[in-house]
């Protein structure tokens, strides 16, 4: 399949959003950024327990919650909708130093891949 540079743009641009629930405003702040092999989004968890914060997927919802180092009731939950281009089987989650990192895989097929040019 061969893509001009607006096609694979928007592509691209398809597949590097993880679009937010539209249901609830942002209450934290987030980054996303694409590799090949899928998107990175890093939330920031100050404040926050890590041991008290959870990652799931639900159909296509990608859902990030956390409650406070207090214990109290105050605390966060974000909902992203995944496209189908993604992978949520494979989703992995890393906490350090008060950032979260969420790392979602894009599916084999979605998967840009190199080719070899050959010279001759």
């Amino acid at each position: 399949m061969f893509y001009t540079t607006n096609t694979l743009n928007e592509l691209l641009d398809s597949l590097t959003i993880i679009n937010p629930n539209k249901y609830k405003p942002r209450s934290r702040q987030y980054e996303t950024e694409t590799t090949d092999d899928g998107v990175t989004l890093t939330i920031e968890t100050p404040g926050y327990n890590k041991n008290l914060i959870n990652v799931s997927v639900e159909d296509e919802l990608l859902i990030v919650e956390g409650k406070s180092n207090s214990g109290d009731t105050n605390g966060f939950k974000e909902r992203f909708t995944l496209s189908d281009k993604f992978d949520g089987s494979e989703v992995e989650a890393t906490i350090v130093d008060g950032m979260l990192t969420v790392n979602v895989p894009f599916k084999e097929e979605t998967k840009p891949r190199k080719v070899k040019v050959k010279v001759g």
